[in-house]
């Protein structure tokens, strides 16, 4: 492989209000929405209160800067998230598990298939991935044929924050399921509860902590799919159509 088709991958600092919040590790573009989704899904920011998003790049870093409505402050987290890492820095899960929120179903159930359907329509949507070979996608589906919105990045929790990012900036209606190119972690089982998606497809297997943190917080798990057959964890009934 020559080496411009290797995965860009850089130092990103978000600072919000002027002040240095967090630094992550991952790929250059789509770089406002991968700050609007982190601030929304680790900092608890609704994207209302974001006023303002523009990037900069000095010294061989981005420079995010947010701004905040009303002089919201955020605690920082000192330490580099790198692109492997969703919830590093954190020191309890089991306090934070306990606190993820619960997700209830949208009260339209989904066919099942549809929702792996949209998981391998999601392949077809990764062009840095054919380039590369080396960057993760996140999708969301909305429940019907071709509503898929897709995003790549070198971390599987930025490429889920970054497609986050994007469907609260642009106002979009609530998706009905959050899909994954790779394995599922408690990380984006917990992003996923706080956008209040009730479903979590992935071409990878989940953790023991997903299945825990998705119980906990009533999300149902499609992991390690293959063809039209997946690993199914949590509820079924509400959510997807039984079939005749």
């Amino acid at each position: 492989m020559a080496e411009e088709h290797l995965a860009a991958e850089c130092m990103i600092q978000i600072i919000v209000n002027d002040a240095l919040v967090t630094t992550l590790l991952g790929s250059p573009e789509d770089v406002e929405e991968l700050v609007a989704g982190h601030l929304m899904t680790e900092h608890a920011v609704d994207v209302q209160s974001i006023t303002d998003i523009h990037v900069n790049n000095e010294g061989g870093a981005l420079q995010a800067y947010a701004s905040l409505r009303d002089g919201l402050t955020l605690t920082p987290r000192p330490s580099i998230v790198t692109s492997s890492c969703g919830a590093c820095d954190q020191t309890n899960l089991p306090d934070l598990i306990a606190g993820t929120p619960t997700v209830e179903s949208l009260g339209t159930e989904v066919d099942m298939e549809h929702v792996l359907d949209a998981l391998r329509s999601m392949r077809e949507n990764q062009p840095s991935f054919e380039q590369t070979g080396g960057v993760h996608a996140a999708g969301l589906y909305f429940g019907r044929e071709q509503s898929l919105l897709v995003r790549e990045d070198i971390g599987r929790h930025n490429a889920v924050d970054k497609v986050l990012g994007r469907h609260a900036l642009s106002r979009l209606e609530q998706p009905r399921a959050l899909l994954l190119s790779g394995r599922c972690g408690w990380d984006i089982v917990a992003k996923a509860a706080r956008a209040a998606i009730p479903i979590v497809a992935s071409f990878g297997a989940a953790s023991s902590l997903a299945a825990q943190t998705a119980r906990s917080c009533n999300i149902t798990l499609l992991s390690f799919v293959k063809g039209n057959k997946a690993v199914v964890i949590g509820p079924v009934d509400g959510r997807f159509k039984r079939k005749h």
